[in-house]
C-alpha cells in the first residue's frame, strides 16, 4: 500500500491603507466564444466563473449578464496577454517595461501581494496575473486577467466565504489539476464523491482550530481518516494549502511544490475529491488522490 502526504505552503496577505477614489465606470468586454461546460458562483458579487471550450482550449471566463469581464487561459502554447505560454518567462516579462503591480486597490483599501512564482501587472485597466513553473524554467503557465473595476468589488483579499464559493474552488480546484495532467499526457482524476466527507471535514477542522497539518488534533492522519469513512485504496495521497487569494493561486502555489506537484502528476493517481473550508473568508483546501 503505497502513501503519499505533502503539505501546502501558506500564501500572506498584508495590507495597508489609503484614501483613493473609486472608479467611475466598468469597461464591457464580449464573448469569446466556446460551448458553456459549466458555470460556478465567483468570489465577486455577481459575477460567475464560466468553463468553456472552443476547438483548440477550454478556458475560464468571468461573466455576468452574458459579457466577459476576465479570463484564465492555461493552454500551452496560446498567446494571451501578451505573453506565450510555456515559451515567454519570469525574465521575458519583466524586460517588456509593464507596470508592477505591489497591492490591490478596494475602495479606501491597499491590499499588498505577496505572491509565490506569480507576478501581477496592470494592463488595459485589468490587473493580470502570470503564474509561473519553477521546476521549468520559470515559463509562463497560465495568465488570470480581472479588471480593476470588478477586483475591486471584491471583498477584502479572498471574497466572502459562502457554501457556493466552496463548491466553487472545490471543482475548479479538481479541473485545473486535471487541465495540467493533461498537458503532461496524464489521465484525468475522477471525481471520488466518498471522499467528501473526509476532505470537507479536515479542511473544517483546520478551519475552526486554527492548524495547518496532515494530522489533527486526534492525531488521525489523511488514511486513518479514510479508513474511518469505509474508504479502501492501493494507494493514496493529500495536499493541503490555505492562504491564498483564489483557487488559480493555490493551485500554482501547489505546482511550484515538488511533493505537491508529483501527487498531482502521479499517474497512479485514478480518483480524487477536494473539500473546502474557510477561516474569516480565507480557504483552507484538503485535496485526497486515490486508486482503488
Amino acid at each position: 500500500m503505497k502513501k503519499w502526504l505533502v503539505l501546502g505552503v501558506a500564501a500572506v496577505a498584508f495590507f495597508s491603507y489609503e484614501n483613493i477614489p473609486m472608479e467611475q465606470a466598468e469597461a464591457d468586454y464580449p464573448k469569446s466564444g466556446g460551448a458553456l461546460i459549466d458555470r460556478y458562483t465567483s468570489e465577486y458579487p455577481g459575477y460567475d466563473w464560466e468553463v468553456r471550450r472552443t476547438t483548440t482550449e477550454e478556458f475560464v471566463a468571468l461573466t455576468k449578464d452574458g459579457k466577459d469581464y476576465g479570463k484564465y487561459r492555461s493552454k500551452n502554447g496560446v498567446t494571451t496577454q501578451g505573453a506565450v505560454l510555456n515559451k515567454d518567462t519570469e525574465a521575458t516579462l519583466a524586460k517588456k517595461g509593464w507596470k508592477a503591480v505591489k497591492s490591490y486597490r478596494k475602495g479606501n483599501t491597499n491590499y499588498l501581494l505577496n505572491l509565490d512564482h506569480a507576478a501581477v501587472y496592470e494592463k488595459n485597466d485589468r490587473y493580470v496575473t502570470y503564474f509561473f513553473d519553477q521546476h521549468d524554467g520559470n515559463k509562463v503557465k497560465a495568465t488570470l486577467a480581472i479588471p480593476k473595476v470588478v477586483e475591486a468589488k471584491k471583498s477584502g483579499f479572498y471574497g466572502t466565504a459562502s457554501s457556493a464559493l466552496r463548491t466553487t474552488d472545490e471543482k475548479l480546484m479538481l479541473r485545473l489539476m486535471n487541465w495540467d495532467r493533461a498537458e503532461y499526457k496524464r489521465g484525468a482524476l475522477t471525481p471520488y464523491n466518498a471522499l467528501k466527507p473526509v476532505t470537507r471535514a479536515h479542511s473544517e477542522n483546520m478551519a475552526k482550530n486554527n492548524f495547518f497539518s496532515h494530522t489533527d488534533p486526534q492525531g488521525r492522519d489523511p488514511f486513518d481518516r479514510m479508513k474511518a469513512k469505509g474508504i479502501r485504496f492501493s494507494t493514496a495521497g493529500e495536499n493541503l494549502s490555505m492562504g491564498y487569494p483564489n483557487v488559480f493561486a493555490a493551485h500554482w502555489g501547489l505546482m511550484n511544490s515538488k511533493g505537491h506537484r508529483d501527487n498531482i502528476m502521479n499517474n497512479d493517481f485514478k480518483q480524487a475529491d477536494v473539500g473546502v473550508a474557510f477561516r474569516e473568508n480565507s480557504p483552507y483546501f484538503t485535496i485526497n488522490f486515490r486508486t482503488p
